[in-house]
C-alpha cells in the first residue's frame, strides 16, 4: 500500500505542480487565490456531472415556493403549519440528491488540501534562523540504548547541538542552523543505514516537506513531497520543524486554510451560472 500511496504522490505532484508552477512566481496571495479560483471552478463542474441537476432544479424550484407559501399564509395557522411540512420534506429531498456528489468532492478537495499543505503550510529557514530537527526511531529501546544515531550536514548548514534523547517519545533532536540559500540533504545514520531529508533555506516560494515519514500509506498520502522510508529501516521518520507560512492580508496575517475555503467557495458559486450548474 505504502507503494501505491508514493506513486500517487507522484501523480499528485505532478498534476498540482502544472498549476503552481505557472502561478507561484505571484507570491503567496495571489498564487493561491489563483489555484483557490481553479478549484473552486473546478469543484462545481465535478458537482454538475455526478449530480441529478435536473432533480435538483426542480427540487429547488419547489422549495422556493413552498417558501413563498409560509410568507402569504403567514395569518392562516393550519395552512401555515401544513406549509412548513413541505418544507421539511422538500429539503430532506434536496440533501438527498446532494449528500452523493458531496461525498464525490471530498476525494478531489482532500488531495488538493495536502498539496496546498505542503506548498502554503509552511516555509523554508531565512539564513541565521534555526529549526529543531526529530528524528523518531521504531523501536524505543533503541533510543535509551544509545544507538549511534549520527547527523550530517553539509557546510551550508550548521548542526548547534549534540542529539538529545527522548526514550518515552522514541526521538532524537538537534538544533540546525542555516547558512546559505539553497535545498540541502541531511544524512541521518545509525551505523548500518542512512536516510536523507531535504532541508531549506531561503529561496522563492516552493514546497517545503516538513517530514519525511514511511510509517504507513496514509502517512505517506498526508506527506507527499518525499518518497517514504522503506519499512524495513529502523528510523521511522525526520521531521525539521520549519516556521509556519503566513499570507499577509491588508497586513495581517492569514492561515491559508481559511483563505482558500473561502476564496474557493465565493468563485465557485460566482462561476455556477457559467457552467450551468445547480447547486
Amino acid at each position: 500500500m505504502t507503494a501505491v500511496a508514493s506513486t500517487l504522490n507522484t501523480l499528485f505532484n505532478f498534476l498540482f505542480g502544472l498549476a503552481y508552477g505557472a502561478l507561484k512566481w505571484f507570491g503567496p496571495f495571489w498564487s493561491l487565490a489563483g489555484i483557490a479560483c481553479l478549484a473552486g471552478i473546478l469543484m462545481v463542474w465535478i458537482f454538475g456531472k455526478v449530480s441529478n441537476q435536473a432533480a435538483i432544479e426542480r427540487t429547488r424550484n419547489r422549495l422556493s415556493a413552498e417558501l413563498i407559501g409560509l410568507r402569504l399564509f403567514k395569518d392562516d395557522l393550519r395552512v401555515f403549519f401544513g406549509i412548513q411540512f413541505q418544507v421539511l420534506a422538500w429539503t430532506l429531498k434536496y440533501l438527498r440528491y446532494s449528500i452523493v456528489p458531496m461525498l464525490i468532492l471530498m476525494a478531489p478537495t482532500v488531495i488538493i488540501l495536502i498539496q496546498l499543505n505542503l506548498h502554503y503550510g509552511f516555509r523554508p529557514l531565512r539564513v541565521g534562523e534555526t529549526a529543531l530537527v526529530k528524528v523518531k526511531l521504531r523501536d524505543a529501546s533503541a533510543v535509551a540504548a544509545g544507538t549511534s544515531l549520527t547527523l550530517r550536514a553539509p557546510e551550508s548548514l550548521r548542526v548547534e547541538t549534540p542529539g538529545v534523547r527522548v526514550p518515552d517519545l522514541k526521538e532524537i533532536c538537534w538544533r540546525v542552523r542555516g547558512v546559505q540559500d539553497g535545498r540541502f540533504d541531511l544524512i541521518v545514520s545509525d551505523g548500518k543505514d542512512s536516510m536523507t531529508k531535504q532541508f531549506a533555506v531561503g529561496g522563492r516560494l516552493e514546497g517545503v516537506s516538513p517530514i519525511r515519514t514511511g510509517e504507513d500509506w496514509l502517512s505517506c498520502l498526508l506527506n507527499p513531497g518525499e518518497a517514504p522510508i522503506p519499512v524495513q529501516s529502523a528510523i521511522e521518520s525526520i521531521e525539521i520543524r520549519y516556521p509556519a507560512l503566513d499570507i499577509l492580508i491588508l497586513g495581517k496575517r492569514t492561515n491559508w486554510l481559511i483563505l482558500f475555503l473561502i476564496l474557493s467557495l465565493v468563485l465557485g458559486f460566482a462561476f455556477k451560472g457559467v457552467l450551468g450548474v445547480k447547486i
